[in-house]
């Protein structure tokens, strides 16, 4: 029954993610709504990667945090380039996990069979790490000290990432 309910949440994730309301490909700006959409979309993804998905909560909050015209351009380009290939990758890795788990109570699967699924999900898991990471280099590369402490203000108020700036 666990692996039921862990199934069908996926299944749910997967299928939350499939169909986004604007081409995310594009070069024209997202509305404040379509990006609280994606970081909604997200945070069913979010519990598959170690880094958290900040970009959605940086350009809703844009004004807020004082985002130049670099930055907001920057931020989209990244978007267009990563976005749609971080969500494939986690939705990739969903489904690995899924038939990693099926496939381990099969009793005709080899465990040689088994660590190559987990070898799989880990590549993935490096693949989207590596994702985040070019996000996340971005996003300090270009914050000043003012959007840091503007951001960690934002932050306090979203359940999802309130904790992270507690030291």
């Amino acid at each position: 029954m666990r692996y039921f309910n862990l199934i069908l949440i996926c299944c749910l994730s997967l299928s939350a993610v499939a169909a986004e309301p604007e081409n995310l490909r594009s070069d024209k700006p997202l509305s404040p709504e379509t990006w609280e959409h994606l970081r909604e979309r997200l945070v069913l993804l979010n519990n598959i990667s170690y880094l958290p998905t900040l970009l959605p909560i940086i350009m809703k909050n844009r004004h807020a945090l004082e985002l130049n015209e670099a930055q907001v351009s920057a931020f989209r380009e990244w978007r267009r380039n990563h976005y749609q290939d971080m969500v494939d990758t986690m939705n990739e890795i969903i489904r690995k996990r899924i038939a990693l788990t099926q496939s381990a109570v099969e009793p005709e699967v080899s465990a040689e069979a088994l660590f190559a699924m987990q070898d799989e999900i880990f590549t993935l898991q490096r693949k989207l790490f590596e994702l985040r990471l070019s996000c996340r280099e971005l996003v300090t590369s270009t914050f000043t000290d003012e959007q840091w402490s503007n951001f960690a203000f934002i932050a306090a108020e979203d359940p999802q990432i309130a904790g992270l700036f507690v030291r």
